[in-house]
C-alpha cells in the first residue's frame, strides 16, 4: 500500500544517499572525511558534486586539474575560511556531474547549479538568498505525468567559478552549492502507474491506494544535491606572528614564526575519492 512506503506515507520521500570525499574506503579515511565535514547528500539519485572556496586564482572551468587546483588554492566542503582576497568576496568553484545511471535506467540530464548564501547583517536578522551560477532554470524540461515520459534538454556536466556580488567582508556568512536535475515524475507516480490505478473512477481505485489520486501531492519533482557549507569568518581562521633576531655574526640571523588557529574544525585530505554510505 503506498501509504506504508515510508513512515509518513506518500507525502515523505522514501530515502536520500550520504556522500563521503573520503581518502580511501576505509573505516578511518571515512570517519575523518565526516569530522572535516567534506560531505553531501542526494535526494536519492546519484550525481557527484564537488563545492571549494578560496583564492583560486588559477581556477577554471574545463580544466582537467580543476580539483587539484581548487584543493591548492583553498577549501572544500565544510571548510572555514576568511579573508582570504581582502575585502573582496572569496572565489566559489563548484562541479558537478549527472548520475550516470544504467545501461536499462539511464541518470537525468542537470537542469542548474545554485550557491546558497544564509548571514545575519548587524541588527540580528537572518538571511537567505539563491545565487543560480551555472546551467538554465528556463530550459523547458518537462514530464508527462501520464507516461513519465521526460522531454527537454540539460547538460551532463556544470561547472562554475564565482564571486558573491553582494559580498560584506565584515559579516559572517556561509555558502553551500545545490545541484537540480531536469523533473522527472515523483517516486509515488511510478508506483502509482505500475499499479494501474486509475484516477478517472474513484470506485476502482484498491483500497490502500486512494492517495494515488490526492490533488496535493505533486506528481513529480526535482531531484538534487547539496553539499556541507563553506563558512565564512571575518575575523579570519589564523593569527601569524613573526619575530627578527640578528645575530652578531653572518649567518647567525633568526626569523620566528607562529601560527595560532582559531577553534575550527580545518583538517582536509589531499585529494580524496568518493565514497558513498
Amino acid at each position: 500500500m503506498v501509504q506504508r512506503v515510508t513512515p509518513a506515507g506518500i507525502e515523505a520521500t522514501p530515502g536520500g544517499l550520504a556522500v563521503v570525499w573520503a581518502e580511501e574506503n576505509s573505516r578511518d579515511a571515512l570517519f575523518s572525511a565526516m569530522r572535516r565535514r567534506e560531505v553531501y547528500g542526494t535526494s536519492g539519485t546519484r550525481p557527484i558534486l564537488r563545492f571549494f572556496a578560496g583564492r583560486e586564482a588559477s581556477l577554471r572551468c574545463g580544466d582537467p586539474d580543476f580539483v587539484a587546483t581548487a584543493y591548492d588554492g583553498g577549501v572544500p566542503m565544510g571548510g572555514d575560511i576568511g579573508p582570504v582576497r581582502g575585502g573582496r568576496s572569496p572565489r566559489f568553484g563548484v562541479l558537478a556531474f549527472r548520475d550516470p545511471g544504467t545501461a536499462t535506467a539511464p541518470g537525468t540530464p542537470l537542469q542548474r547549479v545554485e550557491i546558497v548564501k544564509g548571514w545575519v547583517d548587524a541588527g540580528g536578522q537572518s538571511h537567505e538568498k539563491v545565487f543560480e551560477v551555472a546551467g538554465d532554470a528556463g530550459n523547458g524540461a518537462t514530464v508527462d505525468v501520464a507516461t513519465c515520459a521526460p522531454s527537454g534538454t540539460g547538460f551532463d556536466s556544470l561547472c562554475a567559478v564565482w564571486t558573491d556580488p553582494e559580498f560584506d567582508a565584515s559579516e559572517r556568512a556561509f555558502y553551500y552549492a545545490r545541484v537540480l536535475e531536469n523533473p522527472t515524475c515523483r517516486w509515488s507516480t511510478y508506483l502509482c502507474h505500475a499499479q494501474g490505478i486509475d484516477c478517472s473512477d474513484p470506485a476502482a481505485v484498491p483500497a490502500g491506494y486512494g492517495e494515488c489520486c490526492n490533488p496535493d501531492v505533486a506528481k513529480t519533482i526535482q531531484e538534487r544535491a547539496w553539499s556541507s557549507p563553506i563558512w565564512y569568518r571575518p575575523e579570519g581562521v589564523a593569527r601569524v606572528r613573526g619575530v627578527m633576531r640578528f645575530g652578531d655574526q653572518p649567518g647567525q640571523d633568526v626569523l620566528t614564526l607562529g601560527i595560532g588557529l582559531l577553534p575550527m574544525n580545518l583538517e582536509r585530505a589531499a585529494k580524496p575519492q568518493q565514497q558513498q554510505c
